[in-house]
């Protein structure tokens, strides 16, 4: 929304689209997408790390 706000729409969609195929594909999903209770049993239930969502997106990118 903040690049959308400055000016930087095409940048923004990208970004956007981006998160919406990782989330499509299912393979990197956090504790809350998993519906699981949050914390590190969340990560050894196989939730992702916000580090390992930001990633997917990068590469997405």
């Amino acid at each position: 929304m903040m690049l959308d706000h400055i000016g930087e729409v095409e940048i923004a969609k990208n970004i956007r689209s981006s998160i919406a195929e990782v989330v499509e594909e299912g393979k990197v999903r956090s504790y809350d997408m998993m519906k699981v209770s949050g914390g590190l049993a969340a990560i050894s239930k196989g939730a992702a790390t916000t580090q390992q969502i930001t990633d997917a997106v990068i590469r997405k990118l």
